[in-house]
């Protein structure tokens, strides 16, 4: 069908890049009620693509739409904080109002080492820097790989609560990982696709999807070295108040993600007062979120002069 006719999607992919979100695309493509997209659109967070392509180009990215009455795209990105995911989701709210956002949620550490994995790989950042190295070496405010921002998930999510309500659903890599099945199912249930259908390979595709150096991989690519112990509750803390954060927001107990074990009162006391540089405390949450308003805010009175034409 041509692109003219080509629907806009009924549910977005929305992030943590590195956690399963292409395993779920690919599977979900592969149910006879669903069509997705075949790469990613970058278009919600893209200038070049969301102003100056417009929607008809958007709608070009599912020209391969054969009647299917379900319709996704999955674009990582979207959640990224460096992105404004604020920004993100008004757009998505503006333009695919009845859109369901599915977010994947990784353990911040291991998707922030998955990250560095894709991006050595790619000769992007040097090999012989483990992930605590290179975390201190930048901000992660001014990281460009987002190898912290990345997993600031109760920041990013807090908008997509808010403007979605029960559309979002909230899915963890942990879970995938443990039933893909039950995930699967769970998510064709929320998107309106018949459940009984499930591939008896979902496992394997979990696995056989990945590319050289991406998500689950065992062993660090091109020498990298593992995190320690120690260098692994180092890095968590720059997560840590944001686990605590979306914990509440979920009403789910993520304490497997911490190496550490446990959280503690003077444990969290200490990590308050000398906590690295950059990493939100969960006050911070509400500044970040304040910013990413105000962008939003400016941003729409520049753009009332030409607003886009979605119809």
């Amino acid at each position: 069908m041509g692109s003219s006719r080509a629907p806009l999607p009924t549910f977005i992919i929305i992030g943590a890049q590195k956690s399963a979100t292409r395993w779920l695309r690919i599977n979900l493509g592969r149910h006879p009620q669903v069509y997705t997209a075949p790469t990613e659109t970058m278009f919600f967070h893209s200038p070049e693509r969301f102003d100056a392509r417009g929607l008809e180009w958007y709608r070009a990215q599912f020209a391969g739409w054969a009647g299917e009455p379900v319709v996704g795209e999955a674009t990582p990105g979207y959640m990224m904080w460096r992105h404004r995911p604020r920004r993100v989701a008004m757009r998505l709210k503006d333009v695919v109002p009845d859109a369901r956002p599915i977010p994947i949620l990784r353990n911040p550490v291991d998707r922030a080492g998955s990250a560095q994995a894709h991006f050595v790989s790619r000769g992007r950042l040097p090999a012989e820097a483990n992930l605590l190295e290179l975390i201190r070496r930048t901000p992660p405010a001014r990281d460009p790989f987002c190898l912290v921002a990345g997993g600031w998930y109760a920041a990013s999510l807090k908008p997509y609560r808010e403007l979605f309500g029960d559309r979002l659903l909230v899915l963890l890599h942990d879970d995938i990982m443990e039933n893909p099945a039950r995930v699967y199912e769970q998510t064709l249930r929320h998107i309106g696709a018949a459940p009984e259908f499930v591939p008896a390979d979902l496992g394997t595709v979990l696995f056989s999807t990945r590319r050289p150096g991406a998500e689950d991989s065992p062993d660090p690519p091109n020498g990298q070295r593992e995190l320690s112990d120690s260098e692994r509750q180092q890095v968590f803390a720059y997560f840590r108040d944001d686990v605590r954060m979306l914990e509440e927001m979920l009403g789910r107990d993520l304490s497997v993600w911490d190496p550490g074990g446990t959280y503690s009162v003077e444990l969290g006391l200490n990590l308050w007062r000398q906590r690295p540089d950059g990493r939100p405390r969960m006050a911070d949450i509400d500044v970040i979120d304040c910013y990413n308003r105000a962008s939003s805010w400016i941003e729409g009175l520049v753009r009332a002069v030409s607003p886009p034409q979605y119809g």
